[in-house]
């Protein structure tokens, strides 16, 4: 994969809603990590009984008027909140001096970075195993104090 074609692939996925702002209804585990907390009785599969306590909390905190639905606007709410949060996570990677700007250096000296850890084998090229690898250290990885997973 070229430069070029790396960076337009960091940035499209960036530019996507995550899948954590629609993940606002119920929705099966997609990690390892995520499926062992799911799975509460550790017997390797996920009932509805184990996936309801979940989908219940997040309605709860969309329901913000607590009269038991969640209205358009609540929805819309929660929605504009998993995206501005987002944006300060992209922000908080790729803006490096801070300036509210993601300059084309800075999103090149990212794309350094990002190939730079995940390249276990310092071959300077990421193979389909170490992006899977990454992608899954990233996961088990904790936040730091400001709520942004490192590189």
């Amino acid at each position: 994969m070229t430069r070029l074609s790396f960076a337009f692939a960091l940035m499209s996925a960036m530019a996507v809603i995550p899948a954590t702002a629609f993940a606002m209804g119920p929705y099966l585990p997609r990690t390892p990590q995520s499926f062992t907390k799911v799975d509460v009785d550790a017997n390797g599969k996920v009932t509805a009984a184990e996936l309801t306590p979940r989908a219940e909390k997040s309605f709860d905190k969309m329901d913000t008027d607590h009269n038991g639905a969640v209205s358009t606007a609540e929805l819309n709410q929660a929605l504009e909140q998993a995206l501005q949060r987002r944006r300060d996570r992209i922000l908080a990677e790729l803006d490096t001096n801070k300036d509210g700007v993601i300059t084309k250096a800075e999103l090149d000296a990212s794309v350094d970075r990002l190939v730079a850890a995940a390249d276990t084998d310092h071959d300077g090229g990421v193979t389909l195993d170490e992006a899977k690898s990454y992608r899954l250290a990233k996961i088990r990885k904790p936040a730091t104090a400001t709520g942004v997973q490192a590189n």
